[in-house]
């Protein structure tokens, strides 16, 4: 049976990759982005891939979400928290800690996967091992010396441990929850002196979505598959 992955933040960066490789791979795929009208590439993709969907949803919108849900063809395989933004790389005093820009990160690193994983419950294949990967980082976890990017550690750190919780709660339904570091990579986030591609980070990825069973559920990992300190 074919499966089905719907990759939230579809429209670049390691989301597009995973698109990509995804429909390389002959899975359905539900991309959603924010924006359809700004994503080019995702648009011309869906032109040429008939197992290639795309939806415009804001993560941090319960309406928009349940809006996609009644849109998607397929029950959910594999549901891929991936959209995200930072707010700075600076310390406590850098001007990008502002008030807005703190509840930007926040409600799309941390309300995003929540709301994204709620109002998508219903879709997820309960027939078989369904899988939850919120895409993380290791900036969040506890497990570091460093003064920067205050915001986008603390969202993570919160994103890993909605990830915990939310396994605990899923244990009965045989659904695998876990988060992932994507790696250092080349997006607009990571930089051009990042140490890996988007499409060398994507196929890690997905190839670690396949893989998992119950054992790894409420786990952190690295995008080759090495577990992480939460």
């Amino acid at each position: 049976m074919t499966e089905t992955i719907l990759i939230t933040g579809a429209n670049r960066g390691i989301g597009l990759a995973l698109t990509k490789i995804s429909l390389m791979k002959n899975m359905n795929v539900e991309a959603c982005c924010r924006n359809l009208r700004n994503s080019k590439e995702l648009n011309e993709l869906s032109q040429r891939h008939s197992n290639l969907n795309i939806h415009e949803m804001d993560v941090t919108s319960a309406q928009s979400i349940i809006n996609t849900s009644q849109n998607v063809k397929f029950d959910i395989d594999i549901l891929v928290c991936n959209a995200g933004v930072n707010n700075g790389k600076g310390n406590i005093f850098s001007k990008d800690h502002n008030e807005k820009a703190i509840m930007d990160v926040m409600m799309a690193n941390v309300a995003g996967p929540f709301l994204t994983i709620q109002n998508f419950y219903p879709n997820l294949n309960k027939k078989s091992q369904s899988k939850v990967a919120i895409i993380s980082s290791l900036m969040g976890s506890q497990v570091h010396l460093s003064s920067n990017a205050p915001i986008y550690r603390a969202s993570k750190a919160a994103a890993n441990n909605l990830m915990r919780t939310i396994s605990n709660q899923f244990l009965n339904d045989n659904i695998i929850v876990t988060s992932f570091h994507p790696g250092w990579v080349r997006t607009d986030m990571g930089g051009d002196q990042a140490d890996i591609s988007p499409e060398e980070s994507a196929e890690g990825l997905l190839n670690q979505f396949l893989n998992l069973s119950m054992e790894d559920t409420g786990q952190f990992f690295n995008y080759d598959g090495k577990a992480l300190p939460l």
